[in-house]
């Protein structure tokens, strides 16, 4: 019998409240995609909650995902304080090393848009099974994700792949999803389920380096993020996500 998840409504995302990662992969293995619902798996942090947030055209396909897991502390905490509480932080980088053992475990038919070929080497030798495609750089525009997807599709047609593992930056992946989900569904052909999973595959493959776990326990991954790419990330941690607070306290005031 199907697994009822909880779920929480807060920042316009319908939120899976569990424990950890038991069920949802029970799902993800046992039960294919389909056209009644939008086929992916997205795990929003601070910074992609707030992003989806001021891209009403995105939010809008990705509040149907089949799941929306809460990657981040300060998503966790702010939940609790509007008194929605979500169980656990269940992170795409954590997500990804279970879903893959199943994946190889079960057999199932998996392709992955990767940013290079080191990555897809580690995770070739893993899983000789895999397809994989590394796009060149594009920018996140309708006309190059396009460009990209038309690239893309007929090697979806070509692998009828169960799962689409994407680790681009926001927006590409984002976009490339709706692309091939609206390719795929207007042609009526086998659908995936995607994995919007941005640099999972890099820290599984130890490309790049995750904090250690006493930050992660602590909530200050971000941190090490950070210090790691210092010039890259200081607009996202101190300016774009600081919007979190401002939606916090639209969402608190709406309470009272």
């Amino acid at each position: 019998m199907p697994h009822e998840f909880t779920r929480q409504h807060i920042f316009n995302l319908d939120f899976i409240a569990e424990d950890n990662f038991d069920n949802i992969i029970r799902d993800i293995i046992e039960r294919p995609a389909d056209n009644n619902e939008f086929p992916a798996i997205i795990t929003p942090n601070v910074d992609l909650t707030v992003h989806l947030n001021n891209n009403p055209t995105l939010l809008s396909r990705f509040q149907q995902s089949r799941f929306i897991l809460p990657d981040g502390f300060p998503i966790i905490l702010l939940s609790k304080l509007l008194g929605k509480p979500l169980k656990n932080r269940l992170a795409g980088s954590d997500l990804f090393p279970v879903t893959w053992k199943a994946i190889i475990q079960h057999q199932k038919k998996v392709f992955l848009i990767l940013p290079n070929e080191a990555v897809a080497a580690k995770l070739k030798q893993e899983y000789g099974d895999m397809q994989y495609y590394i796009p060149p750089f594009f920018d996140a525009t309708n006309e190059d994700v396009e460009f990209e997807s038309e690239k893309i599709f007929p090697l979806l047609l070509l692998y009828q792949p169960d799962f689409v593992f994407l680790g681009l930056r926001y927006p590409k992946q984002e976009m490339l999803i709706v692309n091939l989900h609206d390719k795929l569904k207007n042609t009526n052909n086998k659908m995936p389920l995607f994995f919007n999973l941005g640099a999972s595959y890099e820290f599984y493959t130890g490309m790049k380096k995750r904090a250690p776990l006493w930050m992660q326990k602590i909530g200050m991954e971000w941190l090490h993020r950070f210090l790691s790419e210092p010039r890259r990330t200081f607009k996202r941690y101190f300016w774009d996500d600081l919007f979190i607070f401002k939606m916090f306290l639209k969402e608190l005031f709406k309470k009272c």
